[in-house]
């Protein structure tokens, strides 16, 4: 956690953890913890159980585990029902107001939660999982890193000749190749798809601080969490 993360949960604990009214860290309260802190709540967990063991103690949080290491089954589906962050939306802020709304309903899309038999494939193998629950395995980093985007977008087009649709129609996607199959096929006529997929592409500016889904270390970029996630599985 950062210093500022750090300095809000110990506040909570003076002012409120202590209080015989807040025996225990209910569900509830960690989420609202981690909507506030902007942290993960598997790190959340870890600080609070090693700084404040008195509060932690009988917390009842079987459901988000704090993974050490490696096991042989597939981990555990991350606690994903924390809102879309003000500091998401803060970091796009450049964008106009119709399309940073589209964007966050797309990255809300994205992160619900989906069933652990949502691996889009009949068979699912491999050593490299999905670290968000929802079950894929494959055996190609490729494939893996994709799939880990369809849950956390790194990229966004939003197509620029669809804009006349209703906004509840708009096409944007999060995948390049499925962006260049709808140019090809809606806009193939008259446009080239890569002409489509240059003018489409949304200045999308993604999260930077996440959590490995195995072991919930923190990374600052994207390619250094893909970096981190993949030695676990090599």
């Amino acid at each position: 956690l950062t210093t500022r993360q750090q300095e809000f949960v110990r506040h909570w604990y003076e002012t409120l953890a202590q209080s015989e009214s807040f025996p225990i860290l209910s569900n509830e309260t960690l989420s609202a913890l981690a909507t506030l802190t902007q942290a993960h709540p598997q790190l959340l967990i870890g600080y609070i159980n090693k700084e404040y063991p008195s509060i932690s103690s009988n917390t009842p949080f079987s459901h988000i585990p704090l993974r050490t290491g490696l096991d042989k089954q597939s981990p555990q589906p991350r606690d994903t029902t924390i809102p879309i962050s003000t500091a998401l939306s803060a970091a796009n802020a450049h964008l106009l107001p119709a399309t940073l709304a589209l964007v966050e309903k797309h990255i809300a899309t994205c992160r619900r939660p989906r069933p652990q038999t949502d691996g889009r494939r009949s068979v699912n193998t491999g050593a490299y999982r999905c670290t968000f629950g929802c079950n894929y395995a494959t055996c190609r980093r490729f494939d893996w890193r994709r799939h880990e985007e369809t849950h956390e977008p790194q990229e966004i087009w939003l197509c620029t000749l669809c804009a006349h649709t209703p906004t509840d129609h708009a096409f944007i996607v999060s995948r390049k190749d499925k962006f260049l199959k709808h140019a090809k096929e809606v806009h193939g006529r008259g446009w080239k798809p890569e002409e489509v997929l240059d003018l489409s592409r949304v200045d999308f500016r993604p999260r930077s601080e996440l959590a490995c889904g195995e072991c919930g270390s923190l990374s600052r970029t994207w390619e250094e969490r893909c970096r981190h996630v993949v030695g676990h599985f090599e």
